[in-house]
């Protein structure tokens, strides 16, 4: 008795109203193995059991959860090659909607289908996805899209391409950190986008990004002909980094395209009715305050900015981090800001540097201007070959002084060693140099390791 109490009580199980939508979800799932469009299906799945009516179209289908615009069509198109292996008739348009679920939304006018504009965002990401193999984290997928789009790529904001493919249902983000693929419905987009892409005549691709128009001038300033300046982006006119550099290094003011700060070196003395010419140094500083990170991290700018540090053709970018100001709260934990930081120097390669304030921050762009002026400032050609001379062994600074008092550069001296028919002259030219206090030859050994040195042609023996 208590076996046919326990069989009574026992619910019979109801037989699926959808046995065919929930057969063909099984088998793509099952041919989606390994990938994350399984987790699609069988989200679909789930829904679809707990579903009691019947569904007459895959478009009923999208008032369940996880059926998407391009699940539903796949299921339509499915449905109409079972009817067509039966030997049905297919269900005109009217009698699909008459025969639809009470419960369906009403019927609306069909909606254009979603085509990503080209070289957009959109269309780069699916493409990027469709020829990858495997997920991808988020900076490898924007990195391996960028050269595909005009535009930066950023964070997936909503926004951005990325919360636009993911509310379309044709991305799908898992995992921590989040790593992206596409949905089956991105894989039908995206594979049609690359047919398209392949079949596209040369003459309709579209052209490689140009440079900005403009004059090309190639030039060059000698050591000793420019002064080093120092250039901040006019949105620092009435900042206190400006402030306190004013008076104290040379600064200018001007519209910088990227960064904040950079050094250009400026013609000395140009001539009359043209203005100096300029050359931009390799290096360029984006400064951020505390508060100004925070912000800059939660609305994408961060991002961009760095893009754009990367792709400006300086080889030295420089980050000035400064520390929150006292009593300040910042918009982002310090945690946050933190990460940001170490991130920019590890994964981005640019320098950080922290600083305590604006004093801090103006004492290291003084310090680096000084170190640029060192390293490209003024400096004659009779410097440089006083430097290589001290290279020599048994060449002191005195002996070096004697000889730029007779040959000044190194021209000078190899015209004169030109000027001798044979090599004992050579060898002997600097040998009764005077140097030092006593007036002393230069003596001929090294005269002629001199003249080895700068008189004979090619590597030397």
């Amino acid at each position: 008795m208590p076996e046919a109490a326990a069989a009574r009580r026992r619910r019979r199980r109801r037989p699926s109203p959808n046995p065919l939508f929930a057969r063909w979800l099984r088998e793509w799932r099952d041919e989606a193995a390994g990938t994350q469009a399984k987790g699609v299906y069988e989200r679909a799945l789930r829904s679809l059991a707990r579903y009691p009516l019947r569904l007459r179209s895959g478009r009923a289908a999208a008032i369940l959860k996880n059926f998407g615009p391009a699940l539903c069509r796949r299921l339509d198109l499915r449905l109409r090659q079972h009817r067509a292996e039966q030997g049905h008739a297919p269900s005109p348009p009217t009698e699909e909607r008459s025969t639809e679920t009470p419960l369906a939304p009403p019927t609306r006018c069909p909606r254009r289908e979603y085509q990503p504009l080209p070289r957009s965002g959109a269309r780069a990401l699916l493409l990027t996805l469709h020829k990858s193999s495997e997920p991808l984290p988020e900076a490898e997928l924007l990195r391996q899209a960028q050269p595909l789009c005009d535009q930066p790529l950023t964070l997936a904001a909503p926004k951005g391409a990325l919360g636009t493919l993911l509310r379309r249902d044709l991305l799908q983000r898992s995992g921590h950190p989040p790593r992206y693929s596409l949905t089956p419905c991105g894989q039908i987009l995206a594979q049609r986008l690359a047919a398209a892409a392949s079949e596209a005549p040369p003459e309709e691709q579209p052209p490689p990004p140009s440079p900005p128009p403009g004059p090309e001038v190639e030039f060059e300033l000698r050591p000793g002909e420019f002064d080093i300046v120092l250039c901040a982006d006019i949105t620092e006119a009435n900042g206190p980094v400006p402030s306190l550099l004013r008076g104290r290094v040379p600064l200018t003011l001007r519209r910088l395209h990227v960064g904040d700060f950079l050094w250009v070196a400026r013609e000395r003395d140009p001539p009359a009715g043209r203005p100096p010419r300029e050359l931009v140094l390799d290096v360029v500083v984006e400064r951020k305050s505390g508060s100004d990170l925070g912000s800059s991290l939660s609305d994408g700018r961060y991002r961009e900015q760095k893009f754009r540090l990367g792709r400006c053709g300086l080889r030295q970018p420089v980050y000035l981090l400064e520390e929150l100001e006292q009593g300040e709260t910042p918009s982002l934990p310090l945690t946050t800001l933190r990460q940001a930081a170490v991130s920019t120097q590890v994964v981005d390669g640019f320098f950080v540097k922290c600083t305590g304030g604006p004093q801090e921050s103006a004492t290291y762009l003084r310090v680096l201007g000084e170190q640029l002026q060192q390293r490209y400032g003024p400096q004659t050609v009779g410097d440089v070959f006083a430097r290589q001379l001290l290279q020599l062994g048994g060449v002191s600074g005195g002996r070096a002084a004697a000889i730029l008092r007779r040959f000044p550069t190194p021209a000078s001296l190899m015209a004169a060693y030109s000027g001798c028919p044979e090599p004992r002259q050579r060898e002997a030219l600097l040998s009764t140099v005077p140097c030092g206090p006593l007036q002393r030859n230069l003596g001929p050994s090294l005269s002629r390791s001199l003249a080895q040195l700068y008189s004979t042609p090619g590597p030397l023996p």
